[in-house]
C-alpha cells in the first residue's frame, strides 16, 4: 500500500515497528483472540483478567513512549477532543461514589489511557492512513477466523453461528460490519487496490452471514441504505439537506412505530422471540436499578458485579448472566447517570454535526467516513454497549475521528506550511 504519513506534519517518520504496534493494538481491542485461555468465562470478564491487564498496561507504556516522542505538542494535542475529555473524566470522578472504588478508578486509568491511543492514532496517522491500518487488523481477524472454525479452534458455546477469534457471535457479526465499512472506503481512496477492497469486502459478509448475528446484519443492511442517502443529500442544496434530514426522521419514527406495533411479526422475520433473545426484561430491569441512582449511576463498570446483593437476584429474574444492559444509553445511566449521560450525548451530538459539515462540504473520498462511522457507533449500541469501554476499538475510532476533524480545523495553518507548496513567480 501507498506509505504512510503523519497527519500533522510530525517532523519523525512513521516506521514499520510504528505500524505493526498500533495495527496489534487494534486487533486486540476488537477483542480478537480473547477467547483463548487467557479470557476466562464470560460472565467473569467484567471484574478482569489478570493476563489481559498486564497485557494492556505494556501496550500503553509503548503509547505513551511513542506519542510523547513522536508527536508535536503531545499536552496541547490531548485537549483537542476536550468534550470527550469531559466525558472521561466524569467516569472519572465516579470513583467518589462507585460502588467498587478500586475497580472504577483502575477502569478510569484504561479509559483515559485508550482516548491517548486515540488521539495519538490520529496525530500520528492522516484518515486514509488510518483506514490502511484498520484494513490490515481486520484481514487478520478474517483470516484466522476462517482458519479458527475450518479446524475448530474455538471452542462452541452450544449457539449456532460462526465465533471466528471472537469469544461470542455477535462480536464476529459486530467486526465484520466495521470491516465491511472499511474495505467499502479504501476501495474508493486506493483504486489500485480495488480487487484486494473486493476480497476483504466479501470474506467480511460471507463471516457475518455465518455468525448468524442477525442485529448486526441488520445494521449492516441499514448502511448500506443510510451512507448514500447521507452523501446524496448532503452534497447538494440547503433545501435537499433539510428535506432529506426530515424524511429520514419521520421514515425513522414510522419504522419503530411499525416495528413496536408488530413486534411478534418483525421478530419473527428476523428469527428472533419478541422478548428479542432476553434483551427486552433485561432492558426493563435496568432501567428500573438505574431509576435507584438515577443522577450519578453505580460508578464507571461498577454496576455488574457479581458480589453485590442485588446481581443474583437480577440473573435469576432474568434466567442468565448478562455482563451488560445490552444497550448504550441504558449502561451509561446505570454506570455515570443522567448527568453523564447527557455529557456523552451532547459530546456526540457535537461530533456528529461536524461530521455531517465535513461531509457537505468536502469531496474526498475519506469525508464521509467520520459521519458513516457514527451511524455505525450509534446503530450498534441500541442493542449492545460500548459507547464508553476500556481497551475497545469503537472507543478508539471515535476519539480518532473527532481528534481527526478538530486537527483539520486547528492546524491548517501547519499544514499549509508543510505540505502545500508556494506558487512560484516568473
Amino acid at each position: 500500500m501507498n506509505p504512510i504519513s503523519t497527519a500533522s506534519g510530525n517532523s519523525l517518520p512513521v516506521r514499520g515497528v510504528e505500524k505493526g504496534f498500533v495495527v496489534l493494538v487494534l486487533i486486540l481491542s476488537m477483542g480478537a483472540f480473547q477467547n483463548l485461555s487467557i479470557a476466562g468465562p464470560i460472565e467473569t470478564q467484567n471484574m478482569g483478567m489478570v493476563g489481559m491487564q498486564i497485557l494492556w498496561s505494556i501496550l500503553y507504556l509503548i503509547t505513551l513512549i511513542f506519542y510523547f516522542r513522536n508527536c508535536d505538542r503531545p499536552l496541547q494535542t490531548i485537549f483537542i477532543v476536550s468534550p470527550i475529555i469531559v466525558v472521561v473524566l466524569v467516569a472519572a470522578a465516579s470513583t467518589f461514589w462507585s460502588q467498587d472504588q478500586a475497580l472504577t478508578l483502575r477502569r478510569s486509568v484504561a479509559l483515559i489511557l485508550t482516548l491517548v491511543f486515540g488521539v495519538y492514532f490520529a496525530s500520528r496517522f492522516s484518515r486514509k492512513d488510518q483506514l490502511r491500518l484498520l484494513a490490515w487488523a481486520l484481514s487478520v481477524c478474517i483470516v484466522f477466523s476462517f482458519l479458527f472454525e475450518l479446524f475448530e479452534l474455538n471452542p462452541s458455546q452450544g449457539f449456532p453461528g460462526w465465533y471466528g477469534v471472537f469469544d461470542i457471535k455477535n462480536e464476529l457479526g459486530q467486526t465484520m460490519v466495521l470491516s465491511t465499512l472499511v474495505f467499502l472506503f479504501l476501495k474508493k481512496i486506493e483504486p489500485k487496490y480495488k480487487v484486494r477492497a473486493n476480497i476483504g469486502f466479501v470474506a467480511s459478509v460471507i463471516l457475518l452471514i455465518l455468525s448468524r448475528a442477525m442485529t448486526a446484519t441488520v445494521i449492516f443492511f441499514s448502511l448500506l441504505v443510510l451512507i448514500p442517502y447521507l452523501e446524496w443529500t448532503f452534497r447538494k442544496g440547503k433545501q435537499r439537506v433539510f428535506g432529506g434530514i426530515a424524511f429520514l426522521l419521520v421514515g425513522g419514527m414510522s419504522a419503530g412505530f411499525y416495528i413496536l406495533t408488530h413486534l411478534d411479526e418483525v421478530t419473527r422475520l428476523l428469527g428472533k422471540d419478541p422478548a428479542l433473545t432476553g434483551r427486552l426484561p433485561l432492558w426493563i430491569v435496568s432501567a428500573i436499578m438505574a431509576l435507584q441512582r438515577p443522577w450519578l449511576g453505580y460508578g464507571f463498570s461498577a454496576f455488574w458485579l457479581p458480589n453485590q446483593t442485588y446481581m443474583p437476584r437480577m440473573w435469576q429474574l432474568l434466567s442468565w448472566m448478562p455482563p451488560q444492559a445490552h444497550n448504550g444509553i441504558l449502561e451509561l445511566w446505570l454506570e455515570v447517570g443522567l448527568i453523564g449521560t447527557g455529557v456523552f450525548l451532547f459530546a456526540f451530538a457535537h461530533y456528529a454535526v461536524k461530521a455531517l459539515k465535513l461531509l457537505r462540504h468536502h469531496a474526498d473520498p475519506t469525508a464521509a467516513w467520520p459521519a458513516s462511522f457514527l451511524i455505525l457507533f450509534f446503530l450498534g449500541n441500541l442493542t449492545t454497549a460500548f459507547f464508553l469501554v476500556t481497551n475497545n476499538v469503537y472507543f478508539i475510532l471515535y476519539v480518532a475521528l473527532a481528534a481527526s476533524m478538530c486537527m483539520k480545523e486547528d492546524t491548517a495553518s501547519v499544514f499549509s506550511r508543510t505540505f502545500v507548496p508556494k506558487p512560484s513567480h516568473v
